[in-house]
């Protein structure tokens, strides 16, 4: 090789290493930036690129009455990520033969569904439960929650069977694309009278055992309780309030976890799928193994347990998976990309759409630093 193709490599790796430098740099000064101007008491981050942990960060503190800070083990509820998870839990039974995709909810529920025609509640099956294509309502009729203040008092099993008994249908199963919170709730309470055990315990035993996903909560226990961040209102960042306490609805929003618990889920995810893509193996962890149009946008599409945006979209240069949540106090935000082995995870004590934003801007960020960065190291080889 010669002197000139010599040193035109070195600057190429020089300036691959400045890049991802100022890479890192620019998610610490996006986020410093964002909690002042939205007075926001703490935030934590894990950003992955090619297929490893890079840069992982806490900031600011647990509450704003005491200096004890944020850490990347940090405690924070993660909202509708926790779909992810249910998700992951259903689609490991159907792997094990305890469930399959096409089961419909007269025969795994029987005569629960009481205000639902036989023919049509025949037609809501788990994978239009996990794909929100069931038709259910986003959620159950007996629950009430004034907005901005948490759900207090749990979600009992009464509550959801008086549930069951009086829910009707916003549109024909598999006609149209939805988000339902409760068609997680109901794949919960699925989970549980298929396997006899409490979500609560497939998220903290059958989880980590059958699948190695773990530092998922659905309760804290009392040893845990100093780790947890305290949520603070989106509305005004300055009052505290209460984590949710969502009993048979934790499925669908309920979980705990940390940053360096996401991240670890998704370099797991990651991982298979390479192996998806490679040889089309099969994983719970796999959440496009079906993916159908939401009608919504074009190019925006739902898997189980999370969405898709494909370059036509126009958010990403490249296909991008991503869930995350919001419970008037908590954030989190997931979102990476398979193809490049990409992602980064955020949660906070004070979320909101502003949240949102910046995960996304911070995504785009990452994924064009990455196409700057290859596009480099291309020409330092030629």
């Amino acid at each position: 090789m010669g002197f000139v193709k010599v040193f035109l490599l070195m600057v190429g790796i020089l300036s691959s290493l400045a890049h991802a430098k100022e890479n890192y740099e620019f998610v610490e000064s996006g986020i410093t930036s964002f909690m002042q101007e939205q007075n926001v008491p703490a935030i934590s981050v894990a950003v992955i690129k090619n297929g490893e942990l890079k840069f992982a960060k806490a900031y600011g503190t647990l509450n704003r009455e005491t200096n004890a800070l944020v850490t990347t083990t940090s405690l924070f509820q993660i909202g509708s990520q926790s779909k992810v998870i249910t998700s992951m839990l259903a689609l490991a039974l159907v792997e094990e033969g305890q469930l399959k995709l096409d089961d419909n909810i007269d025969d795994l529920l029987p005569g629960l569904f009481s205000s639902i025609d036989k023919t049509t509640l025949r037609k809501i099956t788990l994978d239009t439960l996990l794909s929100h294509r069931s038709g259910l309502p986003n959620y159950p009729d007996n629950l009430t929650r004034v907005d901005g203040d948490p759900l207090e008092g749990g979600y009992t099993e009464s509550q959801l069977l008086e549930a069951f008994k009086s829910t009707t249908l916003d549109f024909e199963p598999t006609s149209k694309f939805a988000y339902s919170n409760f068609n997680y709730a109901v794949i919960g309470y699925i989970l549980s009278t298929t396997t006899g055990k409490s979500y609560e315990k497939l998220v903290e035993e059958y989880l980590p055992n059958n699948l190695g996903v773990s530092g998922f909560y659905a309760r804290l226990p009392s040893a845990m309780q100093s780790a947890m961040v305290t949520p603070y209102r989106k509305d005004d960042r300055n009052i505290a309030t209460k984590p949710w306490d969502m009993g048979l609805l934790a499925p669908h929003g309920g979980l705990y976890s940390s940053t360096s618990s996401l991240s670890k889920l998704m370099l797991q995810q990651m991982a298979m799928y390479q192996r998806f893509t490679e040889n089309e193996e099969i994983s719970p962890l796999i959440s496009t193994q079906a993916s159908y149009a939401t009608g919504l946008y074009e190019g925006l599409n739902y898997g189980y347990g999370m969405f898709e945006a494909t370059p036509e979209l126009g958010l990403y240069p490249q296909t991008v998976l991503w869930h995350g949540g919001d419970l008037d106090g908590y954030g989190c935000e997931y979102i990476f990309s398979p193809g490049s082995q990409t992602g980064i995870v955020l949660l906070t004590s004070s979320g909101g759409r502003e949240f949102v934003l910046l995960g996304r801007t911070l995504m785009q960020k990452l994924l064009a630093e990455e196409e700057s960065n290859t596009s480099e190291s291309a020409t330092a080889r030629e």
